[in-house]
């Protein structure tokens, strides 16, 4: 995670440089990094491979899996500045975690500004996971726009549209689903306001329609079944 974090950081030095071929050389390497963590990870929750529907369908639930496909989608797309958002805050979230256990081996006074920044990005880790919400959600949109551009694979927009799919039926990170919710609920107050042009509102109206057409069945869990 620690070399997906300074691949975004470098990713981001040649953008500000306008350096196209750099861009293009971290972002996917920032991706492959990512993946390979997927990988890893959901080797260690699921740790025997079986060729089954019902080992698929257990792969497929987990959230390492998700952004395993999500790497694999982007390695053959144009950079697309958006798309590591995600990547990086997870990133960040996990090193945080895992040198937070680093420095309590030292001792619980250990490295004080450390555990400062650490301890500020817990305090708003709830925020940060909803801000990859939404930027998996307005990924889509931009997929299909780099699409028609010719910057992405005809075969994104459908296989990304999956991958939305698994993050809202997501059994163990809700935000998905909150944030899909918030913004429908968004567009149709601003529907409803009386300042609306008629064409908007009725655009909302129908897009809200689409969209929730498009949206899995969800059902809640059990508590036994979540622990």
């Amino acid at each position: 995670k620690q070399v997906t974090i300074v691949l975004t950081f470098l990713y981001f030095i040649q953008y500000i440089n306008h350096s196209a071929f750099d861009m293009g050389h971290y972002f996917q390497r920032a991706m492959l990094a990512n993946g390979v963590v997927c990988a890893l990870r959901l080797h260690q929750r699921v740790p025997q491979f079986r060729l089954t529907r019902v080992h698929f369908s257990m792969l497929l639930q987990e959230d390492s899996a998700h952004y395993l496909i999500y790497s694999l989608i982007f390695l053959t797309c144009h950079p697309i500045t958006i798309a590591l958002m995600p990547v990086a805050v997870f990133a960040l979230l996990h090193a945080s975690s895992f040198t937070r256990q680093m420095i309590d081996m030292h001792g619980s006074n250990s490295y004080p500004f450390a555990r400062k920044l650490i301890n500020h990005v817990a305090k708003h880790q709830a925020t940060l996971f909803r801000f990859v919400a939404l930027n998996e959600v307005l990924i889509l949109p931009t997929v299909v726009a780099m699409l028609i551009m010719g910057r992405a694979s005809v075969f994104a927009p459908f296989l990304y549209y999956k991958f939305v799919h698994y993050r809202y039926l997501s059994t163990r990170n809700p935000y998905s689903r909150v944030i899909f919710y918030e913004l429908r609920m968004s567009a149709e107050v601003l529907s409803r306001n009386p300042n609306c042009p008629s064409i908007l509102s009725s655009s909302l109206l129908k897009g809200i329609t689409f969209v929730s057409k498009l949206a899995p069945p969800y059902q809640q869990q059990q508590p036994e079944q979540q622990q």
